[in-house]
């Protein structure tokens, strides 16, 4: 057990995924059920890793700020999707530094993003609606090697799920019901 992750277990995991590939597939769901204006509760969806089904068991609200027409009730889409690729970035950065032997004393990631309304809103046809680029930090204290920490956050990088997903422009497909 190293930074309360074990190992072993790890380890236990990347073999079972190496003696079948079926074992390493993941796959996740939530569901979003409007409440009014711009607020929203999230309820996790049974999760599948390989053969197996999680039951998960969250929710979470989601709002805008009152400048954003919401009620400053809870984190909006944008905050999420930061926190949702910083997470990813620090669990990979945290379970490289198990596997090394290194005990972090401190990890912290801060994610920043910037967007442009215009686009969003149709305003200027020119301005993005994505984020410009979002940008990290990962402040880090701990017995690893400067060479070590900056080897685990390129790592961590090229290694987080979420990260990728948006750096490899994944495309997101979709469908419409409508109940009448």
């Amino acid at each position: 057990m190293r930074n309360a992750i074990s190992v072993t277990a790890l380890s236990e995991f990347v073999n079972e995924i190496k003696n079948d590939a079926k074992e390493g597939v993941v796959k996740y769901g939530v569901q979003l059920d409007w409440k009014s204006g711009t607020r929203s509760t999230v309820t996790t969806l049974p999760m599948s890793i390989g053969p197996h089904t999680i039951s998960r068991d969250f929710s979470w609200e989601i709002d805008e700020p009152r400048q954003l027409l919401g009620c400053n009730h809870a984190p909006n889409p944008q905050e999420y999707l930061l926190s949702g690729v910083g997470a990813c970035i620090l669990v990979g950065f945290a379970v490289g530094a198990s596997v090394l032997g290194i005990q972090l004393e401190t990890l912290k990631v801060s994610m920043r993003g910037e967007l442009n309304f215009a686009g969003f809103l149709d305003i200027d046809p020119s301005a993005s609606v994505p984020f410009t680029e979002l940008n990290y930090c990962i402040d880090v204290t701990g017995d690893g090697t400067d060479e070590q920490f900056e080897m685990l956050r390129q790592t961590a990088l090229k290694q987080s799920p979420n990260a990728m997903t948006i750096m490899k422009s994944t495309p997101v497909k979709g469908e419409l019901i409508i109940n009448k």
